[in-house]
Formats: structure tokens, C-alpha cells, sequence
């Protein structure tokens, strides 16, 4: 083989990576399923590279690496002390798939993390436009976008989840001072695209609420005073009031919210969205108070909330869906995290999201910004949602935030 010849492989091994994350990038609001292609093609492609282990290397050298090996290590621990549950394996395969998705998004070079997430962002756009369509003239329903049209549980809160995460960023973009006017005018109309697709589409007060927290991330990591903060407050709740005025979906689900938290101290309201997490919260806080140090053991939720369950169901109506007594998490990945492997645990996924908020924190740039953007979701929606447990919910963000961290990290050492 001559060096021409090696030279030709080795230029279409490396594009071969940057259509993989131009792929999955552009598959951010296609089924679960699609995700999971595209990991095992990105983890392909990876291996193929003659420049795998110096990707490696420089992955382990970055502020993150650290604590998701402790996460893993910690775990694994836990695993071997305590005793196996029925569920266990399902969350040391979660465990191991956040970590793969993480290191892949990790392992990427500059520019490809820079095509991901334009390619996310294009899909974004395609996202609105499809929503838009729905509304207008009605499409079919496909699987390939149905979970995007209609309320379908966590696959549907998932996608506006992402959604409001563009929204974000769109409006980061669009704050940057060195941006061209043609540009800055593209990224506010696709700003306000994002943002009006959450506020009148989408049925997750998740997303809607994680939507106004990033447009306030957004002007604080513009600005970096109290005033900004301030000013950003005031600016999201203006925006939240009209949202409440103009959009019917809006305000007829924090109306229900009100109403659920009104009488969370009941019994029957188990069966409420904020009854049903305020009980599993309640389970999750006295569990870690049992076990601090080790927790109940990996997979343990899922048993412990039949136990809950049972205690009460005979109270409940009649009508109350099944399905809640199989509720494989509590709703908050730090308080799931922190009851089956101790507050080591939970602090340990802690440090290991705002290792990447701060990280992008320090950059002052777009790319960075673009980090603590894709941080702050995680972490907002890890309060909320289970998006470590879910892969319905987290995969796409994860990966995304992994990416971005990719995206500045190259830059910086270019």
C-alpha cells in the first residue's frame, strides 16, 4: 500500500466520524431506537480510527473524567455489597450506557462536535416545522413522528425537553457580540421558532419550565452580574405571562398544577402528577436516611415502591391507572441516585454535572455557553425526571453535552 493510498483511508476513516455525529445530531428527535443505532455505529466508527487511544487520552484529561469513573467504581461497589435486586441489572446497563454515550460524545475532535451540533440544530428547526405542519393540515401518525406530535409519556416530554434545550441555545447564539447581523436575525427567529413550539405545543410542563430557566441561564451567562440576573427574571416572567395568556395548553397544565399541589397532602392524590411524586419523593428522602452511606442497593427503587404501594392502594380510586405501581423511578435522578447508592453517590453525579457547567462556565465563549446550556437542562430536568434512568428522556441531551464540551475543548487547543 503506498502513502497515498493509506492517506486516502485514513482522510475517509476520519469523515466517517464526522457523518456519524452529523447523524446522530440530525436523528435528535427520531424514537429511541434510532439513538441506540447510532451508538453502536459512533462506537464503530471510534474504534476504527488510527487516532483512537490519543482521542482516549484526551478525554481522561478532562474535568468530568474523574467523576463519572468514581460514579461507575462507587456503583459497582454498591452492586457487590449489597444485595441483588430484580431491577439491578436494568440500572447497571443505564450506568454503563450514560458512560458510553458520555466518553463517545468526549471523543470527538473539534469540528466534529461542531457539525453534531449544527446538525442538532437543523433538526430542531425540521422539529418546528413538522409541529407546524401537524398544526396547519394534520400529518399521519408515524412512528418516525408521532412521539413528536402527540403526548406519548416520557418519549414525548423527552423530544420537548430537547426542544426547549434548542431554544436555548438559539438564544445564546443570538447574544453573541461578534455575530453578523444576517446571522444574529437567524438565530433570533429561531429562537422565538423554538420557544413558541414549546410554549403552545407541548404538553411537559418539564420542558416548559426548563425553557424559561435557560433563557435566564442564557442572559446571566452573557452578562455575569446580579443586575443581569435580575433583569433576566424580569424578563422571563414577562415572557411566562404572556405564555399564560396566549397559549391555552400552557395555562390549562399549571392550573392543574396549582390544583394537584393544593391538595397534595391527601391520600387519593397519589394519583396526580405532583401527588405521585411528592409520595416517591417521601420514600426516596427516608430511604437515604436508612442507608446514607451505601443506599438500599442498585435497582432497589422499583421494589421498595411496590412496598409503598401496596400500603396505600387500598385508599385510592377505583379508577387509578395500574401502571403507577410500576413507577421505575422516583422522578428525580439525585434522589433515586442518592437512595440506592448513598449520598457518596448522589454527590458523585453532582460533581459530575457541574463539572461541566463550570467547565463551560470558565470558557467565555459560544461553544462554552453552549455547555452550560446543555448542563443546566440536564441538570434541571435530573430534578425533575429521570433522564440518566430514561433513555428516552436523557440519551440525546447527555450526548449533546458531551459534545459541546468536545467543541470547546478543541478550540481551546487549537
Amino acid at each position: 500500500m503506498t502513502v497515498s493510498e493509506a492517506g486516502r483511508r485514513a482522510g475517509l476513516r476520519e469523515r466517517m466520524v464526522a457523518v456519524a455525529a452529523c447523524c446522530w445530531g440530525l436523528s435528535a428527535f427520531l424514537p429511541v431506537g434510532v439513538m441506540y443505532l447510532n451508538l453502536l455505529i459512533m462506537l464503530l466508527v471510534l474504534g476504527l480510527q488510527p487516532d483512537r487511544r490519543h482521542r482516549w487520552s484526551r478525554m481522561r484529561r478532562t474535568a468530568v473524567a474523574i467523576p463519572m469513573a468514581l460514579l461507575l467504581l462507587w456503583s459497582l461497589l454498591v452492586v457487590l455489597a449489597g444485595p441483588w435486586y430484580p431491577d439491578t441489572a436494568t440500572r447497571l446497563f443505564h450506568l454503563v450506557r450514560v458512560a458510553l454515550i458520555i466518553t463517545l460524545g468526549l471523543m470527538l475532535s473539534n469540528a466534529e462536535a461542531r457539525l453534531a451540533i449544527l446538525a442538532f440544530l437543523a433538526s430542531a428547526i425540521v422539529a418546528v416545522l413538522i409541529v407546524l405542519a401537524h398544526r396547519i393540515w394534520g400529518l399521519p401518525d408515524w412512528t418516525i413522528w408521532s412521539s413528536l406530535l402527540t403526548s406519548r409519556n416520557n418519549f414525548s416530554s423527552g423530544n420537548m425537553i430537547v426542544l426547549a434545550s434548542a431554544s436555548g441555545v438559539f438564544w445564546w447564539m443570538a447574544t453573541q457580540p461578534r455575530l453578523d447581523t444576517t446571522r444574529r436575525a437567524a438565530a433570533i427567529a429561531a429562537g422565538l421558532a423554538t420557544t413558541a413550539t414549546v410554549a403552545m405545543h407541548a404538553q411537559s410542563r418539564n420542558a416548559q419550565l426548563l425553557m424559561a430557566v435557560l433563557l435566564l441561564v442564557v442572559v446571566v451567562c452573557r452578562f455575569r452580574t446580579w443586575r443581569a440576573a435580575a433583569g433576566g427574571a424580569a424578563a422571563v416572567l414577562v415572557l411566562a405571562a404572556g405564555a399564560w395568556s396566549l397559549s391555552p395548553t400552557v395555562h390549562d397544565r399549571f392550573a392543574e398544577l396549582a390544583s394537584d399541589v393544593r391538595g397534595v397532602q391527601t391520600e387519593s392524590d397519589a394519583v396526580t402528577s405532583i401527588g405521585l411524586r411528592w409520595r416517591m419523593a417521601q420514600e426516596a428522602v427516608a430511604a437515604i436516611g436508612e442507608n446514607p452511606l451505601m443506599g438500599t442497593g442498585l435497582g432497589s427503587w422499583l421494589s421498595r415502591w411496590h412496598l409503598a404501594w401496596a400500603g396505600f392502594a387500598d385508599r385510592l380510586p377505583p379508577d387509578t391507572p395500574p401502571h403507577l405501581a410500576d413507577t421505575n423511578n422516583p422522578h428525580n435522578d439525585f434522589l433515586l441516585t442518592g437512595m440506592e447508592t448513598g449520598i457518596p453517590g448522589m454527590l458523585i453525579l453532582i460533581w459530575l454535572l457541574l463539572a461541566f457547567v463550570a467547565t463551560g462556565w470558565r470558557r467565555h465563549s459560544l461553544a462554552g455557553g453552549v455547555t452550560v446550556v446543555f448542563g443546566v437542562a440536564v441538570m434541571v430536568t435530573a430534578a425533575v425526571n429521570a433522564p440518566l434512568r430514561d433513555a428516552a428522556l436523557g440519551s440525546t441531551l447527555l450526548w449533546l453535552l458531551a459534545v459541546s464540551m468536545a467543541w470547546h475543548r478543541g478550540a481551546d487547543h487549537a
